[in-house]
């Protein structure tokens, strides 16, 4: 009924030459707006509006900006100088697994030209997104060798020459991008992964003949602060975007996405410097953003988002994996704005091979924020989460706590924030089933299948099975839920 008497409220004012939204009221007088107020009104509004959705859509653009610049205090430099990590809490990356090392790699086609990544037979698993984090490429057991090796040439846009015998091409749609290669030591030997990883070889097409004298720096031990978590909420978001948008290959296909950014100062080759009035806009936008991104995070509505549907745990990607044409969210009909938001606020880096949902290589994601009577998960309280044996994955599996506000590995004196069957070995039950805690404070002997959490900060968690199994998706294998208790 409000809803109903709201409508009719708003159209009697149309009538009478007013009308109001949100708490803001519009006056019309023959039509024309009748002052000042509602002038400045109407414009704030649409610019709000436009700033919200620009937000949104450019955040995987930002987030790939931060990630370039993350390991530059350690000596990172595009096409010259990439790191690997162990991914431990002080390395913040959202939502990185903590079961294999990482090698990132930035790259500049517009500064080298096409450049040569020649990744060896081994345990490697790679991806390349764009500076947007739109995928092109995969590498290692998922690229064009299968594991056995391949020479893989990043091209950049705009590039008319000839592509040599023997590499796989992959077309970048800007001029920079980042390349994330795991490299997948079931031993667990973080040294062995440290040396395999310096047996990539990356170099420019134009310096094939040369040795390749590209560096991989080690940070573990480093503390590698995530950039975007001190710009996604205020002013300082649309200052690194601006800077992105103007050094960055101008995309036809983004035409009306570069509009929302025009009215909001932001345009290649020109300044941006945003009045006392826009910055308290786009501050305001910056908020309003990520706060829609964080409830389509925690609080989806999708009743396909469960994997079970009597259980809380969520599929990650929400939507499936990336459509195979468009190389998105969606299908070539629309792209699936709701699925982009949810993905792109917790995670960075998409694949093909992301969200498959089907048994053999590769891996399966599922999360939840939730316990068993649906509130969400306390730093303060005891929890409990059994896995039911056998686990259906052919190599290995991991269960992964984040801190909520961060989207990384909650950060505790324990030094980690998973327990992993190629780390920890977790002590099975004797019905082969697995008991992982969760709270302050470890269970007397239970220290290798507890994972510390913080009183007064919420958390998630992440559930990984590498190599996943028929069980799954038969469903002759449920997760439980996580269930609160004592000890």
């Amino acid at each position: 009924m409000f809803h109903r008497l709201s409508a009719i409220a708003v159209f009697t004012a149309l009538i009478a030459g007013s009308a109001s939204a949100e708490g803001t009221s519009y006056v019309f007088e023959r039509g024309f707006p009748a002052n000042d107020a509602t002038i400045q009104a109407a414009r704030d509004a649409t610019v709000l509006r436009r700033a919200i959705e620009a937000y949104k859509y450019f955040y995987p653009t930002v987030a790939t900006e931060a990630v370039m610049q993350q390991f530059e205090p350690f000596g990172a430099r595009a096409n010259e100088v990439g790191i690997i990590m162990p991914q431990d809490p002080e390395q913040q990356f959202s939502v990185a697994n903590q079961d294999t090392p990482y090698v990132i790699a930035v790259f500049d086609l517009k500064e080298a030209g096409p450049m040569v990544v020649d990744v060896p037979e081994g345990p490697y698993i790679g991806l390349i997104d764009d500076h947007n984090m739109e995928w092109f490429g995969d590498m290692g057991t998922i690229g064009s060798g299968q594991g056995k090796g391949e020479k893989n040439l990043l091209i950049p846009p705009g590039y008319e020459g000839e592509i040599p015998e023997g590499f796989t091409p992959l077309y970048s749609k800007t001029w920079k991008s980042v390349l994330a290669m795991r490299v997948v030591v079931q031993s667990g030997d973080y040294d062995e992964a440290v040396d395999l990883a310096r047996r990539l070889k990356i170099y420019p097409l134009e310096a094939e003949s040369e040795a390749s004298s590209y560096e991989i720096v080690d940070v573990k031990g480093n503390a590698a602060p995530l950039p975007i978590l001190s710009w996604e909420k205020n002013i300082e978001y649309w200052r690194q975007l601006h800077a992105v948008i103007d050094s960055e290959f101008v995309q036809s296909d983004r035409r009306f996405n570069y509009g929302l950014l025009h009215a909001l100062g932001i345009q290649k080759g020109e300044p941006f410097e945003p009045d006392a009035r826009m910055e308290a806009i786009l501050t305001e936008a910056a908020m309003t953003g990520w706060s829609e991104m964080n409830v389509n995070f925690f609080a989806n509505p999708r009743p396909e988002r469960l994997i079970w549907p009597d259980r809380n745990w969520v599929f990650v990607p929400l939507a499936g994996p990336l459509d195979q044409e468009t190389g998105d969210f969606g299908n070539a009909d629309y792209r699936d704005l709701l699925a982009n938001d949810f993905y792109f606020f917790m995670a960075w880096g998409t694949s093909s091979a992301i969200g498959r949902r089907q048994a053999g290589p590769g891996s399966l994601y599922f999360y939840t924020p939730r316990d068993a009577t649906g509130a969400y998960l306390d730093g303060a309280q005891n929890y409990k989460l059994t896995v039911p044996g056998p686990v259906p994955a052919s190599q290995f599996w991991s269960v992964t706590v984040y801190d909520t506000e961060t989207r990384t590995i909650i950060d505790t004196d324990q030094g980690r924030g998973a327990v992993r069957t190629i780390y920890e070995n977790p002590e099975p039950n004797k019905d082969g089933s697995f008991d992982i805690y969760f709270g302050p404070e470890a269970p007397e002997g239970k220290e290798n299948n507890w994972v510390k959490t913080i009183p007064g900060k919420g958390w998630f968690t992440f559930m990984r099975i590498y190599g996943p199994q028929e069980p799954i998706f038969d469903s002759s294998w449920v997760l439980p839920d996580i269930e609160e208790g004592d000890w």
